[in-house]
């Protein structure tokens, strides 16, 4: 069984060391945990037979099921091998109110370009790099999306007027013209450096077109230097009608997380700044 502490937060780290028991895993002694932002996961490195290192992961909810809790599964069984990911190796899920899901998976040896979802300093990627994440992109939007599974919600698109006020003064047209099979959360502690790995594969499936693009650049806002280069790389799926659309999307997904978690409360002034910049007329 795992437990609640007395605020009814579940016991992630208690969670994980389960998991460990019940996949007959081995965790070294002073493994260091690592929480996901909004304290939902808890993850960290293990051995399981025989002897391979794998990464295991933990998750709470509240209920089984839904997009989040499904995608990591789905994108084992749907996304082809040369979309390079951590290979789901095992899961195994337990409790009521809350309720866990571990998953255990593959090692990725190669570190993600930035400890948390935003930059404090241009990253040291080279062109090779930039190419094969375009690539890496491209491949993705050629797999079907699972039916029914979409990024965001028709009800949370025409609510970007709440947390962006100033679009609805400007009338724009908010219908997604385009819905592409996408990562949909595409941030720097989800992109190993060189050979490139994309991590974290609960939240794919269709997105408005452009936005994964649109995500790297919102959380490279804070370092000006690696948002031109977004900006420049990703130009064809940004400076268009349906990549202006994607931006005012994650920068209200930003503004909207200030209220809940520091690292977001920190880029919430540059994707407001951002979002007028998207709305002067050209």
């Amino acid at each position: 069984m795992t437990s609640s502490s007395p605020d009814n937060t579940p016991d992630l780290e208690q969670a994980w060391h389960h998991a460990v028991a019940a996949l007959d895993l081995a965790a070294p002694p002073d493994a260091p945990l690592h929480h996901g932002v909004g304290g939902r996961t808890l993850s960290g490195p293990v051995t399981h037979t025989p002897g391979d290192s794998a990464w295991l992961r933990v998750e709470s909810a509240t209920k089984a099921g839904g997009r989040m809790w499904e995608g990591n599964r789905l994108a084992e069984k749907a996304l082809p091998p040369h979309i390079r990911r951590p290979r789901l190796i095992a899961d195994y899920s337990w409790g009521h109110e809350p309720v866990f899901q571990a998953l255990l998976f593959s090692r990725v040896d190669t570190p993600s370009v930035s400890p948390t979802p935003d930059l404090q300093a241009p990253p040291t990627t080279g062109s090779a790099w930039w190419t094969d994440l375009r690539t890496m992109l491209h491949r993705l939007r050629q797999v079907p999306a699972p039916q029914g599974r979409r990024s965001h919600t028709p009800g949370y698109i025409e609510r970007i007027p709440h947390h962006l006020p100033e679009v609805a003064q400007a009338g724009v047209d908010l219908t997604v013209r385009s819905w592409v099979t996408s990562h949909a959360d595409l941030h720097w502690a989800n992109v190993t450096r060189d050979p490139l790995t994309l991590l974290d594969w609960e939240g794919w499936g269709a997105a408005p077109a452009g936005y994964d693009a649109a995500v790297l650049h919102a959380y490279s806002l804070a370092v000006p230097e690696t948002a031109a280069k977004v900006r420049e790389v990703f130009a064809d799926m940004l400076d268009n009608q349906d990549g202006r659309l994607a931006h005012l999307v994650i920068c209200a997904e930003i503004v909207q997380a200030a209220e809940r978690d520091p690292l977001h409360a920190r880029l919430a002034p540059y994707a407001r700044r951002f979002a007028s910049e998207v709305l002067t007329p050209q």
